[in-house]
């Protein structure tokens, strides 16, 4: 029976799993900042955790509504700028420019199927793919807003009352009190540093792209640099799936010295942000080693979504921790030699 009503709260709770893991996150990150303003606060709960909720909202919505209209009005105007190349030819062009150079005439020397490809229908289709992402988004803003209300309101209480709740949930796990505390320990240093780990790394990879694509003349530097710092969270996709694209488009323009200083900047400097940050951020505080660090991010966007990137890592730290226990009290260490019998 006990069985059949977790299973029972859990189809209650499953719409909302979503919302509430994220306040979750949220409230282990910014914890330690609520602590000092529950001192300001002398003690008050209820203020602190309201004043600590608003600072978190201001901290988010302020600068997503802000980034967000800047990306909508780039993103609409690429999409009209890549459909008038379509229909005016000019795409058809510049596709025959790079024919005739060295660097064309050396490809179709290599092979001929990336020439032979409908163009003007690869990119018409890119820019209804973006344009209906920005539909969409649009269409979907009505349920952002309410998982986000959920999640704020769902943060107040973590905050509010959090404290009491990992207590109650320490009381009914079945170890010994050393191992709930490693475990525990273990599950908030890995959480916050893959949130630092990430959030630092996104913010980072996509400034420093928005300032080269700036400084090069790219159009719809703010919206690029963003999407790349979107792509950096994802293992194996990262700032590369915009960047390598910006160096065609500068390539196929005319602009080759351009493209070749984006495709330096790109990989001496945007890409190994990704490569250095975020290993040393992440799998330092969190001490995982960096291999099994990025199977679990992988593995963790598989199975979740895009909160596979926290789970992951937070999983595979608690079956460290798991591990860990399990050598200091099951099992035994391996004798050093083999003792000859006595004579």
């Amino acid at each position: 029976m006990f069985l059949f009503l977790l299973y029972q709260l859990y189809r209650v709770f499953t719409p909302f799993l979503g919302p509430i893991v994220w306040a979750a996150v949220l409230a282990i990150v910014f914890y330690p900042l609520y602590l000092r303003l529950l001192r300001t606060m002398r003690g008050n709960t209820t203020v602190a955790a309201a004043a600590m909720t608003a600072i978190v909202t201001v901290s988010i919505v302020v600068p997503t509504a802000s980034l967000s209209t800047v990306v909508t009005n780039e993103s609409v105007g690429l999409y009209e700028q890549l459909t008038e190349w379509v229909r005016s030819g000019q795409l058809d062009q510049r596709v025959q420019q790079v024919r005739a150079s060295r660097v064309g005439r050396l490809v179709q020397r290599l092979g001929r199927q990336g020439w032979e490809m409908d163009w003007g229908a690869l990119v018409q289709r890119s820019a209804d793919t973006i344009s209906s992402h920005v539909t969409t988004f649009a269409r979907n803003v009505a349920v952002f807003l309410l998982d986000f209300s959920i999640m704020l309101f769902t943060l107040f209480f973590f905050f509010r009352d959090g404290d009491r709740m990992v207590a109650s949930l320490r009381r009914l796990i079945p170890m010994d009190p050393i191992d709930k505390d490693a475990i525990f320990r273990r599950l908030y240093e890995t959480l916050s540093a893959v949130m630092r780990g990430m959030v630092v790394t996104a913010v980072v990879q996509g400034l420093l792209l928005w300032i080269g694509l700036a400084v090069l003349g790219v159009p719809y530097a703010a919206f690029l640099g963003v999407a790349s710092g979107m792509l950096s969270m994802l293992p194996l996709i990262g700032s590369a799936a915009v960047w390598i694209p910006c160096v065609v488009y500068l390539a196929v323009a005319g602009l080759p010295i351009k493209a070749v200083c984006l495709a330096v900047y790109g990989t001496l400097v945007v890409s190994t942000v990704d490569n250095v940050l975020r290993p040393l951020v992440i799998g330092g505080a969190a001490r995982l080693p960096t291999l099994f660090l990025f199977f679990g991010m992988l593995g963790g966007v598989e199975a979740y979504g895009i909160l596979g990137i926290f789970l992951g890592p937070v999983l595979l730290s608690i079956v460290v921790s798991f591990i860990q226990i399990y050598q200091d009290q099951y099992a035994t260490p391996e004798p050093k030699g083999i003792a000859l019998p006595p004579t």
